[in-house]
């Protein structure tokens, strides 16, 4: 892993990372709409590989702990393990858990380098467009944990498997998390619901606040590690000098 992260850093790591998720997203729709057998594992291993490489590649001192890197990296291996080796209705949903806390935690540490580390460039703008996309699977894979565990919870899918769900329910969070909303797909349990509706709020603020916020303190040069103070301070010492 270090040999790897020396070439994909916090310096480019998202353009990485938007690579693998597009790649992702792309291919598991091809998946389905051929229904190819045998990719599916693939694809999702694939994912989480690309997901690992940039948990290693972040260094953010306020989250970089490097046994919760261990830590996530193992769990999301044995993940990978047991769905290739083992088909269990209880390890269906231990994969399930272990793949959202996963993906949660990775938004969490792609959100610390975008909003708490260094002056905005060109990487964490495109590190937004990264958080947005793990919100919305993120999302998904809440769905299929209810549905997991309450089934029958979503109306439109197709199967009882999860894996064979993991298209549909990332197309209805993403169309969620943008406010668009079909009715293909439709959340008919109050617990579903309410995460369709904590979602669409969440993708709301989103867009309104956090990229507005990147771009505009993009272009006015500040520098997102100060403090307040520091930077009121600075606005002082810049009108003592023009005055």
């Amino acid at each position: 892993m270090p040999q790897i992260t020396r070439f994909i850093d916090d310096r480019n790591n998202f353009h990485v990372l938007l690579c693998g998720l597009i790649f992702f997203l792309g291919a598991d729709a091809v998946v389905v709409q051929f229904q190819l057998k045998g990719t599916q594992q693939a694809i999702n291993i694939t994912l989480m590989i690309v997901l690992i490489v940039n948990v290693w590649a972040i260094d953010n001192p306020r989250t970089d702990v490097i046994s919760w890197k261990l830590g996530a990296t193992m769990a999301i291996a044995l993940t990978m393990i047991t769905d290739s080796l083992i088909v269990s209705n209880f390890l269906a949903k231990f994969q399930l858990i272990m793949a959202f806390i996963f993906i949660s935690l990775t938004t969490w540490q792609a959100w610390s380098q975008v909003m708490f580390t260094g002056r905005v460039d060109q990487n964490k703008i495109v590190g937004a467009v990264c958080i947005y996309l793990l919100l919305g699977m993120a999302w998904a894979f809440a769905y299929l944990i209810v549905e997991a565990f309450l089934p029958g919870s979503m109306n439109g899918l197709e199967s009882d498997l999860w894996q064979e769900n993991v298209h549909g329910l990332i197309y209805y969070s993403m169309v969620t998390l943008t406010t668009l909303g079909y009715g293909d797909i439709t959340p008919n349990q109050p617990l579903v619901r309410f995460l369709a509706y904590m979602e669409a709020v969440t993708g709301v603020f989103y867009m309104a606040i956090l990229v507005a916020s990147l771009i505009g303190i993009r272009l006015a040069g500040v520098d997102p590690t100060k403090s307040i103070e520091e930077l009121e301070a600075e606005d002082r010492a810049r009108r003592s000098a023009n005055s």
